[in-house]
């Protein structure tokens, strides 16, 4: 049995680590097991649920230039004290060059950047950001992304041509799988029954733009009075975008649901999916409110690889509010037969249960064991 040591900010219940876990509930922990660098100190939602699939996790100094030193020799420590890790699969964007540079000084023979992203926050952390993300090509002896522009963009296009991978954001088809039981459940529960619904999944930050999401849906209501939009996230802008639906008075119009486990019901009780982010990767929950059958609106912003459904459309982040709405409400007025989804995603290659199998043989094939 190999271990494949996994570098994450921590694991919360967002896209990268509800991607990994997918991938480590579907794999045969006989075979190859996960163990998990985090770099923040608080806990993760997934915590209990690894140590129970036995995997590691392991505190790192954190990501900041002065502890740079101490974050080569902790993962360097890490490493050689568990001869069983053979490979190191990085996903911290730029910042994934620490746990790189560390697994590289141990000596391990395989390590992987992967991207999720097309863009990098022009913060505090830009220069540096920009700085690392030019030597990742350098660190990483493999180059894979959720999607072909979050490839380039990391690893230039060069690079990523010549050594990229694209590992796809799998998901379980069945368990989105449209249940018009569980639709009229949930809607009974919230008191929806009546209400057209708009959906959205996502932490509160930049990436994913609450706040325009919020100005759309205030056009929206204008056109339909009766609409609801459901918000499934935590974050740090969560009080601010609270703050902005009271300042457009539409507060007795949205739902702040706050963090879910059974995220798929969610996804049952909605009418459409709207995501107007600024940027992407390619979103894992784009891929499950397909397999879901929903109509889904993205902006411009998500790669075009995310359109795996008919009903699945781009709008521009530069058409005006009320362009949006009418947008949102002709995907509503179209017919779908949301009963199709999960087959659609399937066959789209995003199973969960193919993925995994050919991602376990290729973590045997680098480390020498298959």
């Amino acid at each position: 049995m190999i271990r494949v040591l996994h570098s994450v900010s921590n694991m919360d219940r967002g896209g990268i680590e509800t991607m990994l876990m997918n991938y480590y509930r579907h794999i045969d922990r006989s075979k190859v097991q996960f163990d998990f660098i985090v770099n923040k100190k608080k806990p993760g939602d997934y915590d209990d649920e690894i140590r129970r699939l036995g995997g590691h996790i392991y505190q790192s100094p954190g990501l900041d230039p002065l502890h740079y030193p101490a974050y080569l020799r902790f993962v360097q420590q890490t490493v050689t004290a568990d001869p069983r890790i053979r490979i190191l699969h990085a996903h911290n964007e730029a910042m994934g060059l620490y746990a790189l540079k560390g697994a590289e000084k141990a000596g391990l023979q395989v390590r992987i950047a992967h991207a999720h992203n097309i863009w990098i926050v022009r913060d505090y952390k830009w220069p540096l950001k920009m700085f690392c993300k030019r030597l990742l090509p350098g660190a990483a002896t493999h180059l894979w992304a959720c999607g072909r522009d979050a490839g380039i963009y990391y690893f230039g296009k060069a690079d990523w041509e010549r050594r990229g991978q694209i590992i796809p954001n799998a998901i379980e088809p069945e368990t989105f799988r449209f249940s018009p039981a569980v639709r009229a459940e949930m809607r009974a529960r919230y008191g929806l029954e009546d209400r057209v619904v708009l959906g959205h999944v996502g932490r509160f930050d930049v990436r994913k733009n609450h706040e325009r999401l919020l100005e759309i849906f205030a056009a929206f209501l204008q056109l339909e009075p009766r609409a609801m939009l459901v918000l499934i996230g935590t974050g740090r802008l969560e009080q601010a975008v609270r703050a902005q639906a009271q300042t457009l008075g539409i507060t007795d119009h949205i739902l702040f649901a706050g963090l879910q486990s059974n995220v798929a019901d969610w996804y049952q009780l909605m009418d459409l999916f709207v995501m107007p982010s600024r940027f992407e990767g390619l979103p894992v929950v784009g891929i499950e409110a397909q397999a879901a059958g929903l109509g889904c609106v993205f902006s411009d912003a998500v790669p075009e690889e995310v359109l795996l459904s008919p009903h699945a459309i781009q709008i521009p982040l530069s058409a005006s509010n009320a362009d949006w709405a009418a947008g949102l409400q002709r995907m509503l007025q179209q017919p779908c037969d949301r009963s199709a989804g999960a087959e659609l995603i399937r066959q789209a290659g995003y199973d969960i249960n193919i993925a995994a199998a050919r991602l376990q043989q290729q973590y045997l094939q680098l480390s020498g064991e298959a």
